[in-house]
């Protein structure tokens, strides 16, 4: 497994796709992503952070998800926001999702054999 993460808008994906080269084709959209469906031949999870927000109702599913990703597919790879740096959302269901989203990533990056922070469309290598 591999975790990609940086802030909006950074080319995340962009650099992904040339780094491994693959195409659009091998993307799921985290938006749509649906912890009961299969992952087919997908390759990238991109948007993980809109699948976290779409389950935050539903942490036990979030956390299901992330476990069976960290045991049975160690050749994927995960690009999501970082989500956390800032000021504290107020509104409650925006924190709750915000540290649900952390500590799923924090479970997966542990696992991960590679972490990539992007800036500016550049990676700075974490693990």
């Amino acid at each position: 497994m591999e975790v990609y993460t940086g802030g909006a808008f950074q080319g995340k994906l962009e650099y992904v796709l040339a780094k491994k080269g693959y195409g659009k084709e091998n993307v799921l959209e985290g938006a749509v992503l649906n912890p009961a469906a299969s992952m087919g031949g997908y390759k990238v999870i991109n948007h993980f952070h809109e699948f976290v927000r779409n389950y935050a109702d539903k942490p036990e599913e979030v956390n299901s998800f992330a476990e069976i990703l960290i045991r049975t597919r160690d050749d994927i790879i995960i690009i999501t926001d970082q989500v956390g740096c800032g000021i504290v959302p107020l509104d409650r269901e925006e924190r709750k999702w915000r540290e649900l989203h952390g500590r799923v990533m924090c479970r997966l990056a542990s696992n991960a054999k590679h972490v990539e922070r992007i800036i500016c469309g550049m990676g700075q290598v974490i693990k």
